[in-house]
């Protein structure tokens, strides 16, 4: 028989006494626990405000992310910025749709969209396929106040902004239709590069919230994930003959 105080099962902690394993165990609970606690130092809160669209209630007065100490103060911003310019997309869309009470409307960032992009419209959760890219448009900004309500009422897992060393913003397709966080890495090098412009920072963190809304990509041309955030980078403005699209999805992750 092994003894307990053998390398393989001792306790750093008690190295000179004979343990049971039971303590052994709330050694290192009390190691994952003080390890929590400093991992949760390495973040800071931050709030981004929510604006109020017309025809949209129970609405939080803000969203939640828990970022890294690591990032610069500009880069932050530029962050909290982006963010912010996302929210305003989906503010402004919900006003157009809205239409003075009729919710019949359709907006610029939809009419934009509609030329562009023709493939996989719907999100992974609809089973149904969808006529345009302006039902899809519709179908984003809804599941985006979702995304929204559970973030600000505390309903999904806190949002956490984590650095990343390649490409520029990368989040997961979300793995429910409902509850889920706004976690994304984003790179840190790309933030400070003069090429990233912010509407092309915006475009990349509208296509994360795509992602975590249950959108998949390929990100190329005609794919709705990479048509909606075009949009978006381009300021809502027609493509110009000449400027690749690669140029604007090469920031899409």
């Amino acid at each position: 028989m092994i003894p307990l105080t053998s390398k393989k099962n001792k306790c750093k902690k008690h190295k000179k006494t004979r343990l049971k394993k039971s303590k052994c165990t709330k050694c290192q609970q009390k190691c994952l626990k003080k390890c929590k606690k400093k991992s949760l130092r390495s973040y800071h809160i931050i709030q981004i405000p929510v604006p109020k669209p017309a025809g949209i209630s129970s609405l939080p007065k803000y969203i939640y992310f828990r970022i890294s100490n690591s990032f610069t103060d500009k880069q932050e911003q530029r962050i909290k910025d982006a963010i912010g310019a996302v929210l305003l997309q989906w503010y402004k869309h919900s006003n157009e749709k809205w239409a003075g009470g009729t919710n019949t409307g359709t907006s610029e960032l939809a009419l934009c969209i509609k030329p562009y992009a023709t493939k996989n419209l719907k999100s992974k959760w609809n089973k149904s396929p969808l006529p345009n890219a302006i039902a899809a448009t519709n179908l984003v900004m809804n599941q985006f106040t979702q995304l929204i309500r559970d973030n600000g009422f505390g309903k999904s897992p806190p949002a956490i902004i984590d650095p990343q060393s390649s490409t520029t913003i990368y989040a997961p397709v979300g793995k429910t239709k409902r509850r889920i966080p706004l976690s994304f890495q984003i790179n840190p090098k790309q933030l400070d590069n003069s090429e990233l412009t912010n509407l092309k920072l915006t475009g990349s963190m509208f296509h994360a919230w795509l992602h975590r809304a249950g959108w998949r990509d390929p990100k190329t041309t005609s794919y709705f994930i990479s048509e909606c955030p075009m949009c978006v980078a381009r300021n809502l403005k027609p493509k110009k003959p000449g400027v690749r699209d690669s140029s604007f999805y090469k920031f899409f992750d």
